[in-house]
């Protein structure tokens, strides 16, 4: 996802992250600790009681979604997302689509 912010950022891509970590103090720095280590530099949601999860049907964990400029669900990719294999080139794919032109 880090490349993809990359590539991405200058057209208009915000990427935000959702977990359901963040019950107490010991959960929220594990979260902070990832993100800096994996050098996420997106807003991170703590959603410990699974809301946003289950509103949005997402079921398990990772899941990547692109919404388009409406704000309606476009692309969805469960499991991981590694550079060059065919789920990445389709998210890519998704997010230029979710883009429009540049």
């Amino acid at each position: 996802m880090i490349e993809l912010a990359q590539r991405f950022g200058t057209r208009g891509l915000r990427v935000m992250g959702v977990t359901m970590a963040g019950e107490n103090d010991e959960e929220r720095t594990l979260v902070l600790d990832a993100a800096h280590e994996e050098k996420m530099s997106w807003p991170t949601l703590l959603d410990p009681d699974a809301e946003w999860w289950t509103r949005a049907e997402v079921g398990h964990q990772p899941v990547f979604l692109i919404f388009g400029k409406d704000g309606k669900l476009t692309y969805r990719h469960s499991g991981r997302l590694l550079v060059g294999t065919d789920g990445y080139n389709a998210m890519a794919k998704a997010i230029e689509s979710a883009l429009g032109p540049s």
